[in-house]
């Protein structure tokens, strides 16, 4: 009796150890907010449900689990022109709330997708563009990623010092946004399929 009671504990114990591991790492429905106001809580439970139906437009629930990841970090919540993020101690209602998830592939960190709600929890603006770049990474339709295209854009003569490519659209395709944030350095558009050069020239600032 005493093995098999033991047995079982370990057991249960694996079992809420395995589980609290996955909710940390994909910490989305249920998020604890440092708030005593529970229709702020309720609003903000309402956002990330929202934001994930907007997410598996695109992708399934496992390539969700798989490539996306909560970024409470960049999260937060808009008052006037100030905005708290969920680590601080909210009291009154926003003005808007900002809900983003990380995109990792290949174990980089590709961008962000970012859904804006309003008061009432309307959507006021989602990255559409990034959910279609998302899903042809995933298909392997775009297979430059942050890290190829750091390396492309050094190898052309950019400083790596402070360069934080950006995933773009035009018309017709995905790119990365080059920069070196300097006056007269080198900017550089890179084609997130191929990983050809396809515009460049010098940054200019207007004084």
């Amino acid at each position: 009796m005493k093995l098999h009671l033991l047995f079982s504990f370990l057991i249960t114990l694996c079992l809420v150890g395995c589980s609290t591991d996955g909710q940390q790492k994909h910490a989305t429905t249920s998020i604890k907010l440092r708030t005593a106001n529970k229709q702020l809580q309720s609003n903000f439970d309402s956002c990330l449900h929202l934001t994930l139906q907007l997410l598996r437009t695109k992708v399934t629930d496992k390539e969700f689990y798989a490539y996306f990841s909560f970024d409470i970090r960049a999260t937060g919540f808009e008052y006037g022109n100030v905005v708290l993020s969920v680590k601080d101690t909210l009291t009154q209602m926003p003005n808007s709330y900002q809900i983003f998830y990380d995109f990792l592939h290949k174990g980089d960190t590709l961008s962000l997708f970012r859904a804006d709600f309003d008061s009432s929890l309307k959507v006021i603006d989602y990255r559409n563009f990034h959910l279609t770049a998302f899903r042809q990474f995933i298909d392997k339709k775009l297979t430059i990623t942050r890290t190829n295209a750091i390396e492309i854009a050094v190898k052309n003569g950019m400083k790596r010092k402070d360069l934080d490519p950006i995933l773009n659209c035009s018309v017709d395709k995905f790119f990365w946004e080059c920069k070196n944030d300097c006056d007269g350095c080198l900017y550089l558009d890179i084609d997130a399929n191929t990983g050809n050069i396809i515009e460049q020239g010098k940054v200019v600032y207007q004084y």
